[in-house]
């Protein structure tokens, strides 16, 4: 059966939004129990001629969009029965449509924030479901009435989750991507962002954790036995019930969930699970979100917005009033202009001066030039003039040097003091120069960034230093009290993190300073 989508065709009618204010009306009407409309209450609602509201009124029962009956409430007089009036109200499809409509507006606007208690929630109905199957035993005995109201449930949250899951990740790429933001508006934004990504990981792991185990727990008591007779109850109330053909398309569907729940959350062996993708694309944000600082600051340093320019010049091509004036604009904004040697002889030169050529006058039409003999050999020309002098440059390449030998000689004097053979709490550093502070605070700041979200069973963080010459091993700690590192430059208060620091695998380690 072919379906009439004509309740849809005022969206694209030049007269939209007046069609849209009076099913707008009908809506308000329908909500408040409100059934039938005439055109005089919708023209007094939106202040328009009641001449105007019928015509758009007719149209949308042409559409489809409202039912009309005869009116004879307010007739006084034969005449005034037999003139036409109408009483409107939203009919089936139209308030069908209207529904849609706004099911649409409400998932446009729905902000990308997953709501951590669907996990909870998730967590809840397994539990629910193993205690009943271990109740029951065996598909012969057990009631499935019960256990089609819990997998109703399951699916139901399991679905709004993965669509939340879904406008998160959408979300997560928006954020990347912001512009129009001052820098402290963004910074603002960036710490309350990584805040609740911080929050959001660390209950994502624990709950993935518990749903897993619950999982495995209903596929050892066998639940997909028990499909059979779940689509049986789903079906109990159909017009023929009996019908082997819904019934296996039943029983394919639920098992279709149950696999894609599975996924979700397991994985299988050929792809990871979405779970773990959610996670990987939440901690990704977080440097992301860096680099668009970064930006930040170099478009204040600089004074140039790539993006403000392009979509400047894409502004300037739209507004073009022909195309000849579009290819002007091109050829100015890319320098697509053709090319005349300056080098050329005094003859070239005499013609050009005679003849009405410019610089968009076709090489096919231009007269030929001459160019000079050296320069057609060797693409230059012999300067004129005495030799330039020759620069003594030795003094500076010679401080250069010795800059470069100091650095080397405070890296590898860092590296001797950092290199330890066993683990050590940071307030056991004692006092720090300032090379071996600036490398300690780098290999800290690397390891927490790839700390952010982990679980406790996931320490040690190892990461390399940016130079890849150490490496370093980090543990989370709980229960000591903050440490404080001194240093040449002033005191670093923190958590006290248990740290390793040894020579990379592969690295230039240098030796340290005697």
């Amino acid at each position: 059966m072919s379906l009439n989508f004509s309740v849809f065709s005022h969206l694209v009618s030049p007269k939209a939004d007046d069609y849209r204010e009076v099913l707008r009306v009908f809506s308000e009407a329908r909500s408040e129990f409100v059934i039938h409309l005439r055109p005089a209450e919708i023209a007094g609602e939106l202040h328009v001629p009641v001449a105007e509201i019928e015509i758009l009124l007719d149209q949308l029962a042409e559409w489809g969009n409202l039912d009309r009956s005869r009116d004879h409430v307010d007739a006084v007089s034969v005449e005034e029965f037999y003139r036409v009036k109408w009483l409107y109200q939203l009919s089936a499809r139209g308030e069908a449509a209207e529904r849609a409509l706004e099911a649409y507006e409400e998932a446009l606007h729905q902000p990308g924030e997953l709501q951590t208690e669907a996990l909870r929630d998730i967590i809840d109905y397994l539990e629910a479901l193993r205690r009943l199957l271990e109740s029951e035993g065996s598909p012969e005995r057990a009631d499935y009435g019960k256990l089609l109201r819990q997998f109703n449930h399951l699916n139901d949250c399991f679905e709004e989750f993965t669509v939340q899951a879904q406008r998160f990740m959408q979300f997560l790429q928006g954020t990347i991507e912001l512009h129009g933001l001052s820098l402290e508006d963004f910074i603002d934004y960036k710490d309350r962002l990584i805040d609740y990504l911080q929050r959001f990981v660390g209950e994502l792991i624990t709950s993935t954790n518990e749903i897993e185990e619950r999982i495995t727990a209903l596929e050892r008591l066998d639940v997909r036995g028990y499909f059979a007779g779940i689509s049986l109850q789903a079906r109990a109330d159909a017009i023929d019930p009996e019908n082997l053909d819904e019934q296996q398309r039943e029983q394919q569907r639920r098992e279709g969930r149950w696999d894609g729940l599975r996924r979700w959350f397991l994985g299988d062996t050929e792809t990871g699970s979405q779970a773990e993708t959610l996670r990987a694309r939440a901690r990704e944000a977080i440097p992301a979100l860096l680099v668009a600082l970064q930006n930040f600051h170099d478009q204040r340093e600089t004074g140039s917005d790539r993006r403000r320019d392009w979509f400047q010049l894409a502004t300037w091509f739209a507004e073009m009033p022909s195309d000849e004036m579009a290819h002007r604009l091109w050829r100015v904004a890319f320098a697509m202009a053709p090319a005349r040697h300056l080098r050329i002889n005094e003859e070239t030169l005499g013609i050009r001066d005679q003849s009405s050529e410019t610089t968009r006058t076709s090489w096919l039409e231009a007269e030929p030039m001459w160019l000079e003999p050296q320069l057609r050999k060797t693409g230059r020309t012999q300067r004129t003039g005495g030799q330039r002098p020759i620069v003594d440059l030795s003094k500076e390449r010679e401080a250069l040097r010795r800059l470069a030998e100091e650095e080397n000689a405070q890296i590898a004097k860092a590296h001797g003091r950092l290199l330890m053979a066993e683990s050590a709490y940071l307030s056991e550093f004692g006092t720090l120069e300032s090379a071996a502070f600036d490398l300690l605070l780098d290999l800290l700041g690397r390891a927490m960034v790839e700390a952010v979200g982990r679980a406790a069973n996931d320490f040690p963080v190892v990461v390399n230093s940016t130079d890849g010459s150490l490496a370093i091993s980090l543990w989370q700690t709980e229960g000591r009290l903050p440490a404080r590192v001194v240093t040449t430059d002033g005191v670093l208060e923190g958590p006290d993190f248990q740290v390793r620091i040894v020579a990379a695998e592969g690295g230039a380690h240098l030796a340290s300073a005697s």
